[in-house]
């Protein structure tokens, strides 16, 4: 089983992503990962096409052909840092990756949350709004 995961990440154009292993000491199995209507299992990541109507499914980190989610809110990302980044593009404006991290800290790097979550997920001087390039469940943290 480990053999799978880690070949499914490195696989994954993601940087240094790694499956999240949930809050210190907890088991993979135990994050909850959205994906539109679905919870994505531990090996997988949530695939968006971004656009005017976005679709999201849940599969393989190397059968993602369009942007791997690999986390949505810090819960995902306790053993890297405890931020999930969303590395958006401004000339493109889309997103390009999505990311574990220890910060969010440039313009270009947004936190990234979930809505059912209210602002739970961001820092304390930002909410957690809609963010419609990913389509239902998901949000950005903005000023």
């Amino acid at each position: 089983m480990v053999v799978g995961l880690i070949s499914a990440a490195s696989a994954c154009w993601l940087g240094d992503y790694q499956p999240p292993t949930g809050h210190a000491g907890g088991p993979a199995q135990g994050r909850e990962l959205r994906c539109g209507d679905d919870t994505c299992g531990p090996s997988e990541v949530c695939c968006v096409e971004q656009g005017n109507a976005p679709t999201s499914a849940c599969t393989a980190a190397d059968g993602c052909l369009f942007l791997a989610l690999p986390c949505d809110s810090p819960d995902d990302c306790a053993h890297l840092g405890g931020v999930c980044c969303g590395l958006w593009d401004e000339v493109a404006f889309k997103y390009t990756g999505v990311e574990c991290s220890d910060a969010c800290s440039s313009n270009d790097r947004v936190p990234i949350c979930r809505l059912d979550h209210d602002d739970a997920d961001c820092p304390t001087d930002r909410d957690c709004k809609e963010e419609h390039l990913f389509g239902p469940g998901f949000g950005s943290c903005t000023p």
